[in-house]
């Protein structure tokens, strides 16, 4: 009876250099005929690696044992041993596999007929040569990461920044897309958030560098990226400077980066936080826990605040105002503080000395920590100073980022130095009032009122310094 083989065939970034699936299969083919075998099934797993690093499933590899285990064919046919494993123990799960079924595997330069043992041991040993092979692969291969990243240098493959185009071991700002940046770090920087600006950029056609549409996850990580200010990080090198140019100064990532990260910017309730104002800075005036929007009223459709006392709920649940008309006080109030020329003014200007010379300091103290890792290296330190002075400097380190993180969250991108307050207020969107709130306004408490309507004197405005 014609003994039934099965071709199977795999290329993997390992191999990128050797035959393709097609050259793998006629050389197969090819085989067969000699051998007087029928091919009764093809199997490829293309583009992936065997190695003990790789971490995608072989779907046509894990199909060709099934049905081995089946009993469809009695032979295997692959173009040399190391495309079908280059692990020693998942070449002896095959083997005790073909024994059971006295399988026959045939390379262009091996055979091995697992029912008699021939050929099996010096598969055995091709195995384990293989699997060093890849090991030596691997480490050229980080090798190379890391020289790329002493130097400066981009990672090289995937898929490139947005913003900027692989060229020459380097990276090109592409100008609209670097725009885009820019156009973004600025409407964050007056906390607009991820999900409006991800809306505008859908409607406005928009992709990520991969043709997809841009979500508020995707687009907080490419803008905390510190590639877009002229940086390479690495988990072993850390952060060097780059050798393309930055999209972002320095200054204005650190202040995206401050915003993007303050906690105070998550949602963390069930109602929308954009349809209210003062959420997050409104309070009970009798126990001081925050006042929470709610749904609109089913009868008038109204929105309101509320003191909630239930399970998960701290409140006394005493206090509820109509959101419309306290919204309006607040704005009045803020309005009216704010015709203050120098006080407008004084909004957005942040102390760039400052800025500059504890930006020195942080990377003079990183300077430093690389240096005593290099001594440590070459056996200047013992490990109890190394650890000591790193301790120290990690803590110095710290305290300059904490000042620095706690300055800029309060710098506000609100122009309202060159125009009327109230002019800038009906003009700018819902994102763009939370912004001037939140860099005005420490709290507001609303206090018990015996009337039923509004009254505007239960209302304490608190300000900030």
């Amino acid at each position: 009876m014609q003994i039934r083989a099965a071709i199977y065939c795999r290329i993997s970034e390992d191999r990128a250099n050797g035959w393709g699936i097609a050259d793998q299969e006629h050389h197969c083919r090819r085989l067969a005929g000699v051998m007087g075998w029928n091919v009764v099934g093809v199997y490829q797993d293309n583009d992936i690696g065997s190695t003990g690093r790789t971490r995608k499933r072989r779907n046509d590899y894990e199909r060709l044992c099934a049905h081995i285990s089946a009993g469809k064919f009695e032979a295997v046919l692959v173009t040399e041993l190391s495309i079908l494993h280059r692990r020693p123990l998942e070449w002896r799960q095959f083997r005790e596999l073909g024994k059971a079924r006295r399988l026959k595997i045939k390379s262009l330069s091996d055979f091995i007929d697992l029912d008699t043992g021939e050929g099996a041991v010096g598969a055995d040993l091709r195995v384990d040569v293989d699997e060093e092979e890849v090991e030596q692969i691997w480490t050229g291969v980080g090798r190379k990461s890391l020289s790329e990243a002493k130097e400066g240098r981009p990672h090289s493959g995937g898929i490139r920044p947005f913003g900027y185009k692989y060229d020459n071991g380097t990276l090109i700002i592409i100008p609209e897309e670097a725009a885009l940046v820019r156009e973004a770090a600025s409407r964050v920087r007056q906390d607009e958030s991820l999900a409006g600006i991800c809306a505008d950029w859908q409607q406005r056609g928009i992709t990520t560098p991969k043709g997809n549409m841009w979500v508020p996850t995707t687009l907080r990580q490419t803008l905390l990226r510190r590639s877009l200010a002229g940086y390479r990080e690495h988990p072993v090198v850390g952060t060097v400077r780059a050798n393309w140019a930055p999209i972002l100064s320095e200054d204005e990532w650190e202040r995206v980066q401050s915003v993007l990260t303050d906690p105070s910017r998550l949602n963390r309730g069930r109602v929308n936080v954009r349809t209210y104002l003062l959420t997050g800075y409104v309070f009970c005036g009798l126990c001081d826990q925050p006042l929470r929007g709610g749904p609109r009223s089913v009868i008038t459709g109204a929105r309101a605040y509320s003191c909630r006392k239930a399970a998960g709920y701290k409140g006394c649940g005493r206090i509820k105002r109509q959101a419309d008309p306290l919204e309006k006080e607040v704005a009045e109030r803020l309005l009216f503080r704010l015709n203050s020329h120098e006080l407008r003014a004084s909004l957005a200007a942040p102390d760039d000395n400052a800025d500059r010379r504890e930006r020195e300091e942080i990377e003079r103290t990183r300077a430093k920590i690389g240096q005593i890792s290099d001594d440590y290296a070459d056996g200047t330190f013992t490990k109890e100073e190394y650890l000591r002075q790193k301790a120290r400097l990690q803590q110095r380190l710290e305290e300059v980022e904490g000042r620095v993180s706690h300055r800029q969250s309060s710098y506000t991108q609100v122009p309202l130095a060159d125009e009327p307050v109230r002019d800038a207020w009906e003009s700018h969107a819902f994102d763009w009032r939370r912004a001037l709130i939140n860099v005005v306004i420490e709290k507001v408490i609303v206090l018990p009122q015996r009337v039923r309507e509004f009254d505007p004197n239960t209302v304490k405005v608190i300000w900030k310094d």
